[in-house]
């Protein structure tokens, strides 16, 4: 909640790192500067304090404030240019030009600020063309979990997703209904293994006729489909993942400089 002086006019939030907390502590400061922006208190057009400048007022390393400002970058918010500095691009957040994420942490940071809502969940054993897709055995056992992904405080679904998890880690996802971080975390958490790559593809699809009544769209309706496999140690796969995004709901910006 934006605090206000009294008058209506926002204020500057106070910089709180939380003590413990699962949210990696660059995340925590992209948050806050994030916050320092909607507030008015970086307008747009203006430069942020140097890098050094902001690690010396927050209390935390350089590094922690390069990945912080990395993240906003990435989501639109800041540009940056060598010898004039990191400016601020826009006030509001747009969540459509984030949902192919280019990064690990874009896609914890995404999940972080939405909410899947599982409606479907199953144990199923991959044969076949699903086999075939996810690169397994035949047989092979996995808990799979399906549903529609809003935008945090909206009802229209963006995207409707379907997860496949290895079974042997079952636990860390089986009885959460509401899920409002990103689900190889807990995968991680349980297992104690680190996901070591993650394989996104992007290919054009259409609706049919389920998918449209999913997504409150119409049938016929140009979509994208995102698939992500991800893998832990020996290449060996802990999650497939898919997600199916209505055309109408979705853009993608990125900015390109020519090299020095």
């Amino acid at each position: 909640m934006t605090e206000t002086d009294g008058t209506g006019a926002a204020t500057a939030p106070e910089w709180r790192p939380a003590a413990c907390s699962a949210t990696p502590l660059y995340l925590q400061v992209a948050s806050h500067l994030e916050s320092r922006i909607n507030s008015g208190d970086f307008p747009v057009g203006s430069l942020l304090p140097t890098e050094n400048e902001l690690a010396g007022e927050l209390g935390v390393s350089r590094q922690t404030v390069r990945q912080a400002i990395a993240t906003l970058r990435t989501q639109g918010r800041l540009s940056a240019r060598k010898g004039v500095g990191t400016r601020v691009e826009s006030a509001a957040n747009r969540p459509r030009q984030r949902l192919i994420a280019q990064s690990r942490s874009e896609l914890f940071e995404f999940a972080k600020e939405t909410e899947f809502v599982i409606t479907e969940r199953e144990e199923i054993a991959a044969r076949g063309r699903l086999a075939t897709e996810l690169g397994c055995r035949p047989g092979r056992p996995f808990l799979r979990l399906a549903g529609a992904r809003f935008p945090a405080g909206e009802t229209q679904p963006f995207s409707w997703n379907e997860v496949y998890v290895d079974a042997r880690l079952a636990a860390a996802v089986r009885d959460v209904g509401t899920l409002r971080t990103a689900l190889f975390y807990l995968i991680e958490k349980v297992s104690g293994e680190k996901i070591q790559e993650i394989v996104q593809e992007i290919r054009p699809a259409t609706l049919d006729a389920a998918m449209a009544a999913r997504l409150s769209a119409r049938e016929g309706d140009l979509a994208l489909r995102v698939s992500r496999r991800y893998f832990g140690s020996g290449s060996r796969l802990l999650e497939y993942a898919i997600q199916i995004l209505p055309a109408d709901r979705f853009t993608y910006t990125s900015t390109l400089h020519p090299e020095a």
